[in-house]
């Protein structure tokens, strides 16, 4: 099964003997879009119940280490989960939990003071464009225009980086129908994600479950017997593919079988 290969969970199976093998699992997990579904209002987005149960099983098993892995600003993420037992991580790895305890990487704290001023000044030039919202998340920014009406992508896009590119210490990135402004620090998903696999036994595997652009930098950095699984469909660094967001809660049920070795059904 290749990267390029657009797949149906089903064929996820013929790993179940490699993933069973392992002496453990490391599963982290995209939010919006993976384990809630992606809506017009950024404020809606739950995680659905059949994930809930579904994480809450692999939480529960001794030997797998969850993280929840977004681009959602950590206070945001962790009430909209909920579950005890798991490693949020905000901002794209920016902000993560130890011990329970909030951390942010010390490089985008600094940079914060500007990062409110470019805030300033996105909205100052963006009023004019209805449906278009600027989500303060501490240490960065997103963008949102997915319900914006008469402006496109490229106007929305173009009025952020002209505001950031003359910021020393700022960058922009795109996403589905977002526009981030963020630190220029060389940290991201899969930064994070190395972070976290150096917190579990060597012999221990990875599976990360994504459906965006942002969720490549993770699926780069997976070893040859680590998982990576698109959510969607797509061109992607990604070995494996779920179709949907609706498939997300199959594919972790999945995961606690073959950790209790259970065989899948054919």
């Amino acid at each position: 099964m290749t990267a390029q290969q657009h797949t149906p969970v089903a064929n996820v199976y013929s790993v179940d003997r490699q993933l069973g093998e392992a002496d453990g699992l490391l599963v982290a997990l995209d939010f919006d879009g993976t384990l809630a579904p992606i809506m017009d209002d950024p404020d809606a987005p739950q995680i659905t119940q059949a994930n809930l149960r579904a994480v809450e099983r692999l939480v529960d098993h001794p030997d797998t280490l969850v993280a929840v892995v977004s681009g959602r600003q950590l206070a945001d993420l962790r009430p909209r989960v909920g579950i005890e037992g798991i490693r949020y991580v905000g901002n794209h790895g920016l902000e993560y939990t130890v011990d329970g305890e909030r951390e942010v990487h010390p490089e985008a704290e600094a940079q914060m003071e500007d990062l409110q001023n470019a805030r300033e000044e996105i909205e100052r030039r963006l009023t004019e464009f209805e449906g278009v919202h600027v989500e303060d998340k501490a240490v960065t920014l997103t963008v949102h225009y997915r319900r914006a009406r008469d402006v496109s992508a490229e106007e929305v896009t173009a009025v952020v980086e002209d505001v950031v590119e003359p910021v020393e210490g700022l960058k922009t990135s795109n996403g589905k129908m977002i526009v981030e402004v963020k630190p220029t620090v060389e940290w991201h998903k899969g930064a994070i994600v190395e972070r976290l696999r150096d917190e579990v036994p060597a012999s221990w595997q990875t599976v990360y479950v994504g459906d965006d652009t942002t969720d490549e930098d993770a699926f780069r950095v997976l070893g040859e017997d680590d998982f990576g699984v698109l959510v969607g469909e797509r061109a992607t660094a990604a070995d494996y593919r779920v179709q949907d967001q609706a498939e997300v809660s199959r594919l972790l049920n999945w995961l606690v079988g073959v950790l209790g070795g259970e065989m899948p059904e054919e």
